[in-house]
């Protein structure tokens, strides 16, 4: 049965009324006058003003006596760090990467920065993925050469990659052949325009970098402060897998991934 097929259970409403005004709240960046609130809730004022008392006298919510505006309290803090404490990315991710991995029809890749770079803890293969014998769990990647070295490079703060950036550079040996781009990066500053295109984009690609037949597709997990917690990447064959960036497994990969970040605490439209 569907999700949307599924019948809904039958819940406490003053709970999910509640909670109403508790995400109106949630999604401002400053206080709210109760007339605000009402508005944005649906409530009249005079239901609203009897729900945030309650809240008050949890400290879910505070109330400024300045103004009189409202604001998620303390409690409303220790709630969410609460969920942060018990928040597992593997959990959360699992299940997302078996059905992207099932709608897309290849291999699906959690990666994350180790101690030695970006490292490969969790991988799915799709129905027609193809034989990927060398990216195995515990895998340690490129950060140019790889898409999801290139997604951890763009996000992570650059005292931290650029070490590992400068000694990538230093090994490659460029050829007359060799053109500096940001698909292929010889020199440090074509990675910087890599990495904001990266950025931009908010997906990066690899073609032939791990192994010359392939391509590979990556984007970012965020967490509640913003910053990357983990990247999602997608890997095909080179002329068998769309790897353009509006394409339809890219626009899998970037819902599952925003829809990961929400569960981290992430808000796009406002960031901690």
């Amino acid at each position: 049965m569907t999700a949307a097929a599924r019948p809904l259970r039958k819940g406490i409403q003053s709970i999910e009324i509640g909670y109403s005004i508790l995400a109106v709240l949630m999604q401002s960046a400053r206080p709210l006058p109760l007339k605000t609130i009402s508005q944005q809730s649906g409530l009249s004022p005079s239901k609203a003003h009897s729900y945030l008392v309650t809240f008050c006298a949890l400290e879910m919510v505070v109330q400024h006596q300045d103004s009189g505006s409202y604001a998620l309290g303390p409690a409303a803090l220790r709630l969410g760090l609460g969920y942060l404490d018990q928040f597992d990315l593997f959990t959360a991710t699992r299940p997302a990467m078996s059905t992207l991995a099932e709608d897309i029809g290849a291999t699906i890749f959690l990666g994350v920065w180790g101690n030695r770079g970006p490292t490969i803890v969790y991988r799915v293969d799709g129905p027609f993925s193809q034989a990927l014998f060398d990216l195995r769990v515990g895998s340690v990647l490129p950060l140019l050469r790889s898409a999801v070295g290139r997604n951890l490079a763009a996000h992570l703060p650059s005292n931290i990659v650029k070490p590992f950036i400068t000694a990538e550079l230093d090994q490659l040996r460029p050829t007359a052949e060799a053109e500096d781009s940001i698909d292929n990066p010889q020199t440090l500053g074509t990675v910087d325009r890599m990495l904001d295109a990266v950025r931009k984009d908010g997906i990066s690609r690899c073609r032939g970098g791990l192994m010359s037949d392939f391509t590979a597709l990556s984007v970012p997990i965020f967490d509640f402060s913003g910053g990357i917690h983990g990247a999602l990447t997608v890997m095909g064959r080179l002329n068998h897998f769309d790897d353009s960036l509006d394409g339809r497994p890219a626009t899998l990969l970037k819902a599952t991934c925003q829809s990961i970040s929400s569960s981290c605490g992430y808000s796009q439209a406002n960031p901690a």
